[in-house]
């Protein structure tokens, strides 16, 4: 395979600074402390919302990320949406808000599964209820999955988005692509998908953060 162009892309809400802040906070630090590997890619910040402040900003030093906005319509899945027609690459990787890196080299195993399984849509969590889905506040795949899907981008259809009818993992299915979770021990097609234990966990989200987990952060 050639080699692969990766974006990695994190949204940070600026129309609840209150809520957002401490998450972005929390994410440019764990990306300083669990750095993704040798992986070459570029880092964009999709900001849902006003222009951000210089205080912002600086939130995410010293990482350099490349900022984009958008109107927050469809909130995160908007923004991926966005990001997904504009940003030229191969492969792009969303982290929702409230992500953050679990463990060193992150970015090297989801490259280092690409190139071995190739284009399909991926996730870290992935559920079989209410339907076969992948949790979309950490998934990953080529552009133009994304692009391809023509369901509306709104507020109200974005949880459709993620595990209704139209979801991005069954139009990934339609399209004739598999649907993989990856964990640090295995990669997993539909059939196979599990919970995921938290030295399995890529990355962290607000969902994982209910549990009992130690985080080490």
């Amino acid at each position: 395979m050639d080699k692969v162009k990766i974006a990695v892309v994190y949204v940070f809400a600026s129309v609840q600074p209150q809520i957002y802040e401490p998450y972005a906070r929390r994410f440019a630090q764990q990306y300083v402390k669990h750095p993704p590997g040798v992986t070459d890619h570029e880092l964009h910040v999709v900001v849902n919302g006003p222009k951000i402040t210089p205080h912002e900003e600086a939130i995410f030093s010293p990482l350099v990320p490349n900022y984009m906005y958008h109107d927050s319509s469809g909130k995160d899945v908007g923004a991926h949406r966005l990001a997904a027609r504009v940003i030229p690459c191969d492969l792009i990787i969303f982290l929702g808000g409230p992500c953050w890196p679990g463990k060193p080299m992150w970015l090297d195993r989801i490259a280092n599964v690409y190139e071995e399984f190739g284009p399909a849509l991926y996730g870290n969590y992935c559920f079989h209820a209410p339907a076969p889905h992948v949790r979309t506040t950490f998934y990953w795949g080529p552009p133009h999955i994304f692009n391809s899907h023509t369901l509306p981008v709104h507020n109200d259809l974005r949880y459709m988005w993620e595990h209704g009818q139209e979801s991005i993992t069954r139009h990934c299915f339609k399209l004739g692509f598999p649907v993989y979770q990856v964990t640090w021990s295995g990669v997993y097609s539909i059939e196979h998908w599990r919970h995921v234990e938290e030295q399995d966990c890529l990355c962290f989200d607000q969902h994982t953060e209910r549990l009992s987990y130690g985080y080490g952060w």
